[in-house]
């Protein structure tokens, strides 16, 4: 069995620091977007289009799918033969809990409400 955690740490730690700059909802799915795009194609050199594939959906029990990525026969090998399922599961939980924390935010946006003085 493969293992791709050495790249799980070389991209974790430019991910988290998206994460956490993320203000909008938007921006971390760029970020999860963007970090399975790394991974993926540090594994196999071909061309995706990974923002028309890659869904990002927080409020679903599946968090992401890879659409027509995930059918490739390289990526395919990867995520069975490999711990790459668990690492973008990991990528997407983090993403996953960002996301809502934003959503639920109140401070989030009264921070640029001005109050009159």
């Amino acid at each position: 069995m493969d293992s791709y955690v050495n790249l799980e740490k070389e991209v974790s730690k430019t991910y988290r620091e998206e994460l956490n700059l993320a203000k909008k909802p938007e921006e971390v799915r760029e970020a999860f977007v963007r970090a399975v795009e790394r991974i993926i194609s540090s594994i196999c050199d071909k061309t995706f289009d990974f923002e028309e594939e890659v869904k990002f959906t927080p409020e679903d029990n599946r968090i992401f799918s890879l659409g027509k990525i995930g059918s490739d026969p390289d990526v395919e090998n990867a995520l069975n033969n490999s711990d790459l399922k668990a690492i973008l599961e990991r990528f997407a939980e983090e993403a996953k809990n960002r996301y809502l924390h934003l959503i639920h935010d109140d401070d989030r946006t009264s921070m640029f409400k001005k109050h009159p003085v």
